[in-house]
């Protein structure tokens, strides 16, 4: 009887991921999932282009046989990375122990992200 159980709240969410709509959210587990799904795609759009912005550091270094461009994007990255995070996390904190707070933080995490995508594309063309 309680495998039963269990595979009826496994259908059940299984059923309830097949339907998630993120245009439209209606429960506070949809919304977090949403943003969660918002920042993975922003995360995997950001991982995407930093080869590229990597690659474009170390050719700016070739002339100098340093690596100061390059270190400098890393220390930048790295340095945002730690910013975005503490950021978020504080963000969060208006609904701290609530069932909403998964739902800023990622929220946040994509918007930051999403900010940050445009930074680097915009410092590597100029």
């Amino acid at each position: 009887m309680k495998w039963l159980a269990a595979l009826l709240i496994f259908t059940s969410q299984a059923v309830a991921e097949d339907k998630l709509d993120c245009k439209n959210p209606i429960t506070q587990n949809d919304m977090t999932q949403c943003a969660a799904l918002d920042f993975e795609s922003a995360d995997k759009e950001l991982n995407a282009i930093w080869p590229k912005l990597r690659s474009q550091a170390e050719d700016s270094d070739k002339d100098t046989g340093k690596t100061e461009y390059k270190d400098a994007l890393l220390v930048s990255q790295r340095s945002w990375l730690a910013f975005a995070e503490a950021e978020c996390k504080w963000q969060a904190f208006e609904m701290h122990s609530g069932s909403g707070e998964p739902m800023l933080y990622y929220g946040c995490k994509a918007r930051m992200t999403k900010q940050r995508i445009k930074q680097l594309q915009t410092g590597a063309s100029e």
